[in-house]
């Protein structure tokens, strides 16, 4: 039997508390597969959630989609029903309490079955009540206040390279079943833990599962056309967001989530949101003031943005999407940014209406499968299917050859994924590569996750005729 996941929405259901609309935001994504996060953010939004109220939202929402298959097998294992006999939104309030009592510590065990348990009332479901009870004192039971430092069946993984233990045993044995205990522990899809497993030793596995399931590090992008990391590292801190310069001359490391928009500077410009990794991709193409540069896969522009800010303001940056919504974030960030050297323009799918160029630098951002970024991006691990991996380099090969049609003579090829699938990197690049002569590799940029940033893959390509 399938989990039911066509139930309607809920008109006489209004969420006013953290934990509201992190039930609210799951049911969402479960219903019409929307993005967890823009849910939370529509309904923190609606009721102008106050800050501590909506980062526990935020961690509740992401944190039970991230890791909802080790909720769903610590759950299983308290419950004499089985999962699909369930009805899907008594599953979610499980898996909501379940989420408190093993992974926040600053939540009273008390008070995570309680408040559970009484928005059953909320959702105007009372006889949900006592089986949610009962099953959660259940899995209350089952843990421990110790810790480890080495995976086992009694071992759950936390966030930070520890694991905390319980008192029976709730996954496979990792020494005789290392793959099915990371795919139950870590909550990894089957076939990409499978796939990980012929590419990664087991202690590597581990680390990317720590990595892929804690919530993503923040970092921000100076804007040089504006200010310093210096002058911005000294505003936050003052008003009391801890922030300390990040590995590259340009980044800022945050050491907790934040609502950027209300962070000092954002509505002067003076910074945008972007990870170590993904900076690097511009950084590799280097573009230069007075040049002419495409962004091809531009949307949401923050990439085209960096271009513009290292290129002094100077010269041209045509930023090119499929979707004209979301070319308009590219001009609205711009403007927020002070950019004047951005234009959008909208192309077909096939990119047969790419501008012909000549271009000086060309950036080639593909769409692709983020493996790379399963922590910033919850759903991601679970949109994801093996067809993609076959479907997906044929349309980022697609977009390189086209670029490759389109870069001036001496002219310079970014090539950029966040996947750490060799299909979606090296091969592609190989490919056009041998098709494409007249091109030459200059550089691979392999990132990894965790080390110290987002994973991610880059090639400098340089047409020499």
């Amino acid at each position: 039997m399938k989990p039911r996941h066509s139930a309607p929405a809920l008109p006489e259901f209004v969420p006013s508390t953290a934990r509201e609309i992190a039930f609210a935001a799951i049911d969402e994504y479960k219903r019409i597969a929307t993005h967890a996060s823009v849910a939370l953010d529509s309904f923190a939004t609606a009721i102008d959630l106050p800050s501590n109220e909506r980062r526990m939202a935020t961690e509740l929402a992401c944190g039970v989609v991230r890791r909802k298959a080790t909720l769903d097998t610590l759950i299983q294992q308290q419950s004499k029903r089985d999962r699909y006999a369930i009805e899907g939104r008594l599953w979610t309030l499980l898996q909501l309490g379940a989420y408190q009592l093993v992974f926040m510590d600053s939540v009273p065990p008390h008070a995570a079955v309680h408040e559970t348990v009484e928005l059953a009332e909320r959702l105007g479901q009372p006889r949900w009540k006592g089986f949610l009870n009962g099953v959660l004192r259940s899995i209350e039971r089952n843990l421990t206040d110790e810790q480890s430092t080495v995976p086992g069946t009694h071992a759950v993984p936390l966030t930070d390279g520890r694991f905390r233990l319980l008192r029976e045993p709730g996954f496979p044995d990792p020494q005789a079943d290392p793959i099915n205990y990371f795919i139950r522990a870590f909550s990894i899809p089957d076939w990409l833990a499978t796939r990980w497993a012929e590419r990664f030793a087991f202690d590597e596995l581990t680390r990317l599962g720590f990595w892929f399931d804690r919530p993503a590090p923040l970092h921000l992008r100076i804007n040089c056309l504006k200010t310093d990391r210096e002058t911005v590292i000294g505003m936050l801190q003052e008003a009391g967001v801890e922030a300390k310069p990040g590995k590259l001359a340009e980044s800022v490391h945050l050491a907790g989530s934040a609502r950027v928009d209300q962070l000092p500077g954002f509505s002067d410009g003076l910074f945008s949101v972007q990870d170590e990794s993904a900076v690097g991709a511009v950084t590799l193409l280097d573009p230069q003031p007075d040049q002419n540069v495409l962004d091809m896969c531009a949307a949401p522009g923050t990439k085209s943005a960096h271009m513009a800010e290292r290129m002094g303001n100077r010269g041209r940056v045509t930023a090119t999407d499929v979707h004209a919504g979301r070319l308009s974030l590219v001009s609205a960030g711009c403007r927020r940014l002070g950019i004047e050297i951005v234009e959008t323009q909208q192309i077909d799918r096939d990119g047969n209406n790419i501008p012909a160029g000549p271009f000086d630098a060309i950036l080639v951002d593909v769409p692709c499968s983020n493996t790379g970024v399963l922590g910033k991006r919850p759903e991601a691990r679970w949109r994801l299917k093996p067809d993609d991996l076959d479907e997906l380099p044929t349309i980022q090969q697609r977009l390189l050859l086209l670029a490759a049609e389109r870069v001036a003579v001496g002219g310079r090829i970014v090539y950029s994924t966040c996947s750490i699938e060799p299909e979606e990197n090296e091969h592609v690049v190989d490919a056009v590569l041998q098709q494409k002569p007249g091109l030459k590799l200059q550089q691979t940029n392999a990132h990894i996750p965790g080390q110290p940033a987002d994973g991610g893959f880059q090639a400098l390509l340089v047409r020499e005729s």
